[in-house]
C-alpha cells in the first residue's frame, strides 16, 4: 500500500502524539479500576511584582550604596555617605526580613522583600546630613552628607 505525503504525515503526527504521551502500546486489560483523577484548582502563574525588576537597569548613578541587612545586622561599607548637589544617588538593598528602607529629608523610601534585591535612585539638591533607616527595625543604615 502506498501513502500519499499528506496520509504520510498524519501517520507520523499520530505517532508522535502517541509517544509523546508515554506509552505507544495500549496497556493490557486490568481487573483494577483505573481511579479517575480528582480535578485540582488550576494554578495561576505568579508574575513578578513591577516594583522589583528582575534585572537591574543599567544606572548612571554618581553615588551608589550597597546595604545589606542579615540577622539583624546592616552592612554598607561606610557610615556616612558622601554626595553632592546635583548628584544622582542609587540605593541597592536586600533584607533577610521584610522591611523598609527610607531616606530622611528626600522621602524616599524602598520596600524590602526578604530575599528580593531592591534599589531606590533619586537626585540631591538640598545640603545637609539625611538619615536612611528601616522603619520596621528602627536601624540606622547610614548617614547621607549632601555638601
Amino acid at each position: 500500500m502506498r501513502l500519499s505525503f499528506r496520509g504520510f504525515a498524519a501517520a507520523c503526527l499520530f505517532a508522535l502524539a502517541l509517544t509523546s504521551c508515554g506509552n505507544a502500546e495500549t496497556p493490557a486489560a486490568s481487573s483494577t479500576p483505573t481511579p479517575t483523577p480528582t480535578p485540582s484548582a488550576p494554578t495561576t502563574p505568579t508574575a513578578t511584582p513591577s516594583a522589583v525588576p528582575t534585572k537591574t537597569p543599567a544606572s548612571t548613578a554618581d553615588v551608589t550604596v550597597d546595604v545589606s541587612i542579615a540577622g539583624g545586622k546592616v552592612s554598607t561599607g561606610s557610615a556616612v555617605v558622601k554626595a553632592k548637589p546635583g548628584q544622582t544617588v542609587r540605593i541597592n538593598a536586600v533584607s533577610d526580613v521584610a522591611d523598609s528602607l527610607h531616606v530622611h529629608g528626600y522621602d524616599k523610601t524602598l520596600d524590602l522583600k526578604p530575599g528580593k534585591p531592591g534599589s531606590v535612585e533619586f537626585a540631591t539638591s538640598t545640603k545637609g546630613i539625611f538619615e536612611v533607616e528601616t522603619h520596621e527595625t528602627g536601624k540606622l543604615v547610614f548617614k547621607l552628607q549632601v555638601s
